[in-house]
């Protein structure tokens, strides 16, 4: 199905000028996603590092030990290998420091991102909402729409009337001509809408309205906070 949008330039300008603030400042959250993203994955290869350094610290100590208990002992090659053990736990280790110094800005750009998330994470809700009601009000208004639905409503509403015995049980309980009025007049609008669910059918349930403001997903480690509350208690957490 194709939908008769609007051209950025055709929009109204309070929305031309809601969406350009939404899109600076996703611009500066994206941003700060992908320092943590940098972040974290630097963190992540050091450590992956470290622990193949460990891998080989551990090997090398089995290899030492065996040489220990051969027949002929070579202690000038033992030490050698205990050497090359130690070092390769210290190079680990000195991995896992860097990688523990440089995730330490992780926990201000989390709080970053979330404060950021909160600002922006309602903003297209109320741009989308403005766009599509736009949309609408262009699609009843093209040429033959109205007279095309009103020919639909009154078909279905006669033969509604024609069957209206069969909802005598909901009719009955109006106490007065102007409810029974009023009742006729909801439910030949919900047989009409009926109708319209029969020719749709199903096809409604794929069909998604045009937007113009999306969010993107939270990235690894980021942390969704939708309240105030949670905010603080985020930043109370990051500092103990």
């Amino acid at each position: 199905m194709q939908f008769n949008t609007i051209d950025r330039d055709n929009l109204s300008p309070e929305l031309q000028e809601q969406l350009t603030r939404f899109e600076q400042d996703l611009s500066v959250y994206v941003g700060l996603q992908e320092r943590l993203t940098e972040l974290v994955q630097e963190e992540q290869r050091l450590k992956q590092q470290a622990l193949t350094l460990e891998g080989q610290a551990s090997r090398t100590d089995t290899s030492w030990k065996a040489m220990a208990q051969s027949a002929t002992i070579d202690q000038g090659k033992i030490n050698e290998e205990i050497e090359r053990s130690a070092q390769l736990k210290k190079d680990a280790q000195a991995l896992r420091l860097t990688a523990e110094v440089r995730s330490g800005p992780q926990g201000a750009l989390v709080i970053q991102l979330a404060e950021a998330r909160m600002k922006l994470v309602r903003v297209p809700t109320t741009i989308n909402k403005a766009y599509q009601q736009t949309l609408l009000a262009n699609a009843l208004a093209r040429e033959g729409v109205r007279e095309s639905l009103l020919e639909l409503f009154a078909l279905s509403r006669a033969l509604f009337l024609k069957s209206i015995d069969e909802h005598d049980g909901m009719l009955s309980s109006c106490n007065s001509q102007r409810e029974r009025q009023a009742k006729i007049q909801e439910l030949s609008w919900r047989a009409f809408g009926q109708e319209v669910q029969k020719l749709f059918d199903g096809a409604e349930q794929n069909v998604q309205a045009p937007t113009l403001a999306v969010m993107p997903g939270t990235v690894h480690r980021e942390v969704l906070v939708e309240t105030p509350g949670d905010l603080m208690r985020l930043k109370q957490a990051r500092k103990a």
